[in-house]
């Protein structure tokens, strides 16, 4: 027979609670530090994530909704700043750092591609284009200066424009491929929930500035287009030959 003073009260479960909840965030962290992600389930990541920017809170739960609600890692760290809130238990802090996570990401991929210099294979430059622009929601004109070795100098977001159009100067990439010294540039730009195909606008933009390029000897070497369906390849289409 137990006795009532041998029952556990409420500030013993929560106490047990507790030390379970800190086990467990204990034992994902050192997973992480033996084996990087190996062997996490998409919501263990997330979870791992958001522990940093909510310690005092049971992330599974959280990260298991993000996940019924947006289906992806890729389509979380893509989401904005209303959709992540509307997760609960994802307050503006975190819903920051979520997007601090995908901007970091964009940046080590551009910088990496600076320091390797040559994109060797499309697949390098697609993966490199899905992480700078790839989860804009608005049209984002990316460009790529080149030296005469094929070598990569410098990349930056020329324009951001609405949903539907980039803001491509012509005058604007003319001066900017002056300004760096490039022999040739690669043009990029996203369509946001739409399909990886030109329009009759990006079309005309292309040649434009394929144009204008021409007249300082400076070659458009390609035009991209990537959407969350795949990527499109002027070069690959014959548009420049």
């Amino acid at each position: 027979m137990r006795l009532e003073s041998d029952m556990p009260t409420e500030k013993d479960v929560k106490m047990i609670s507790q030390k379970s909840y800190h086990g467990h965030r204990k034992r994902l962290r050192d997973r992480f530090g033996k084996s990087g992600f190996q062997g996490f389930h998409d919501y263990e990541i997330l979870e791992l994530i958001l522990m940093y920017a909510i310690p005092r809170k049971d992330t599974k739960p959280i990260a298991k909704q993000l996940l019924k609600k947006l289906g992806t890692i890729t389509a979380v760290l893509d989401a904005d700043f209303d959709e992540l809130q509307e997760i609960e238990g994802i307050g503006l802090d975190a819903a920051r750092f979520i997007k601090i996570m995908r901007e970091v990401i964009a940046i080590y991929f551009r910088s990496a591609a600076v320091r390797r210099k040559t994109f060797l294979q499309l697949d390098e430059l697609v993966n490199y284009l899905r992480a700078t622009i790839g989860g804009k929601s608005n049209e984002v004109l990316h460009v790529l200066y080149l030296n005469s070795k094929n070598e990569l100098i410098s990349a930056e977001d020329l324009g951001e424009g609405t949903v539907t159009e980039a803001a491509a100067f012509p005058r604007r990439v003319v001066e900017s491929a002056l300004r760096y010294k490039a022999t040739a540039v690669i043009l990029a730009h996203n369509h946001p929930g739409g399909l990886a195909e030109p329009s009759v606008n990006d079309d005309a933009i292309t040649k434009t500035i394929s144009d204008a390029l021409k007249t300082v000897e400076i070659d458009l070497q390609e035009h991209m287009i990537i959407s969350d369906d795949g990527y499109y390849s002027y070069r690959k289409t014959g548009f420049f030959d």
